[in-house]
């Protein structure tokens, strides 16, 4: 018996069917290319992600580990909030 795993994904809702890496399931599944794959242990956190309003790894967490969560990657945020944080990686 197949088990779905449901979650939102930048305020839509996600099911799938497939248990694996989360940061494969946003980067391949659904074209999400801001969650980047640096290391995939959990060290360089180039995959960070907001689950619930707090930043997580997306590398360590799995999409059953994901059902219920909110989960936004920086496609998802505003423009003010990707401003901010293009900004914060600019030298001045």
């Amino acid at each position: 018996m197949n088990e779905n795993f449901i979650f939102k994904v930048n305020g839509k809702d996600v099911t799938t069917n497939e248990e694996k890496n989360l940061l494969d399931y946003l980067r391949d599944n659904l074209g999400l290319t801001s969650v980047k794959d640096g290391c995939k242990e959990g060290a360089c956190r180039t995959c960070t992600i907001l689950v619930d309003g707090k930043a997580m790894k997306s590398c360590i967490l799995t999409t059953k580990k994901a059902v219920g969560k909110e989960i936004v990657t920086v496609e998802g945020l505003s423009e003010k909030d990707k401003k901010a944080f293009a900004y914060a990686f600019t030298e001045c």
